[in-house]
């Protein structure tokens, strides 16, 4: 694996112009032909374009994905496998648009689709009220399965992505604010000379819904996929696309592109640790499934002669929980010292006395009260029409989610990247 080099973009704004271009931090795009490029077979409608900055009073949802805009200077695609051919990811040179993303909606929530608000209390707890948005809003061509809870809606997902790569394709010929290199090649004689402890990240990934919901590997679907082995620059390069919506402890391409901890342990290689590598483990549905999934990646961890693993859950849920405890057992059993990070959830779920390192990056059982926003991009309706977690129809106690003056109160699961496992969060313990 060679050295991957990524060179940013530092993005002041986004605005609707004639022509698509990029000069002086500020992206200019032209609806029309964006509309096109995000819909080459037609299956989406009534599509409509919108810039948000943090600060500005809009609710959007439900949102179903977040992109960060890039553009590979060899032509290579930049999703590989789902953009474009299937190629090799993780080396050569990238460019990436800083401060910004695509994020897409639609009319109909599916299970996973998260809320998101670019100011007031519910802003707190995602990322995404940080970055200003180019949002697409779009409804399906052939809606169906609206009584479903959870569809595979990939018409939504591929548009944020084609989005992406066309704008990304702006940077052509021009030079980077600022550069970041990884080769951990380079570091990795340092690490053995200094005989430094031997590190992985193992991440749970969304593979046990039906085919075109769950997340993607090379454009492949992690349904019915083994654990498997990857390079930490892979993943910050296209190799991993998230998969159902956006809510609670959902992880989308966004987040895989900027993972923060994948690059903190990359910056560490050679100074204080000996990354090996990542781990892909699938989540599963049957119990005899999460054991054989998790005895295969102790097993890698174990020929990788890990000292230690930081084992994250991807997505999450009491089914996926299961899974990450059970990663944490068999990898504690191989002797690998293991930190676990995940968000909360209220009740006992699944516990393991091995598992005695956990970090926590939130907690999404509370309920939490949202004012009206002045516009709302996607349907609010869906909050009390379609199926959300952490928001109902109707209560006993508190009402439907959606009130009457469009103030909004829900479970903060329902809030887009609330309890954020990767760390891509705007929240932060005070004092631990």
């Amino acid at each position: 694996m060679k050295k991957l080099e990524i060179g940013n973009f530092l993005v002041r704004d986004i605005v609707f112009g004639e022509k698509t271009a990029y000069e002086g931090g500020i992206l200019t795009v032209n609806r029309e032909e964006a509309t096109k490029a995000i819909n080459p077979l037609g299956k989406l409608k009534n599509i409509e374009l919108h810039i948000v900055h943090p600060g500005d009073s809009v609710r959007i949802c439900p949102v179903k994905g977040a992109v960060e805009p890039r553009f590979r200077p060899d032509g290579r695609a930049l999703f590989p496998g789902y953009t474009g051919p299937v190629t090799s990811c993780g080396e050569g040179t990238l460019h990436a648009m800083k401060g910004i993303a695509v994020l897409v909606c639609g009319r109909y929530s599916s299970m996973g689709d998260g809320i998101l608000d670019m100011s007031g209390p519910g802003a707190d707890y995602s990322y995404h009220s940080t970055t200003t948005n180019l949002v697409i809003f779009a409804e399906r061509t052939n809606e169906k399965e609206l009584d479903y809870t959870l569809r595979e809606e990939d018409e939504f997902r591929i548009s944020a992505h084609y989005m992406a790569e066309y704008l990304g394709k702006t940077l052509a010929g021009r030079e980077p604010d600022r550069w970041e290199c990884y080769d951990l090649d380079e570091g990795s004689q340092q690490a053995q000379e200094k005989k430094l402890p031997r590190v992985g990240y193992v991440m749970t990934v969304i593979s046990q819904l039906a085919k075109g919901i769950n997340d993607l590997f090379l454009g492949r679907d992690c349904n019915n996929m083994m654990p498997l082995l990857v390079h930490p620059q892979e993943i910050l390069d296209g190799f991993l696309l998230g998969g159902m919506g956006l809510a609670g402890q959902a992880l989308t391409t966004y987040d895989a592109q900027n993972h923060p901890m994948i690059k903190r342990l990359c910056q560490e290689h050679g100074k204080t640790i000996d990354f090996a590598g990542v781990i892909l483990s699938p989540a599963d549905v049957s119990d005899s499934m999460k054991l054989r999934n998790a005895i295969s990646a102790a097993q890698i961890a174990e020929r990788l002669k890990l000292d230690g693993a930081f084992v994250q859950e991807w997505g999450g849920g009491s089914n996926v929980d299961v899974d990450t405890f059970y990663l944490l057992s068999h990898l504690e059993d191989k002797g690998i010292k293991t930190v676990g990070i995940m968000d909360e959830h209220i009740g006992k779920v699944y516990t393991d006395p091995k598992a005695d390192a956990i970090v926590s990056v939130g907690e999404t059982s509370t309920i939490i009260e949202l004012p009206p926003m002045d516009k709302v991009i996607g349907d609010d309706e869906s909050l009390v029409r379609d199926y959300y977690y952490g928001a109902w129809s109707t209560h006993t106690t508190l009402g439907p989610s959606l009130r009457p003056d469009h103030s909004v109160i829900i479970n903060t699961y329902a809030l887009a990247c609330g309890g954020n496992p990767a760390a891509q969060l705007k929240r932060a313990v005070k004092e631990y």
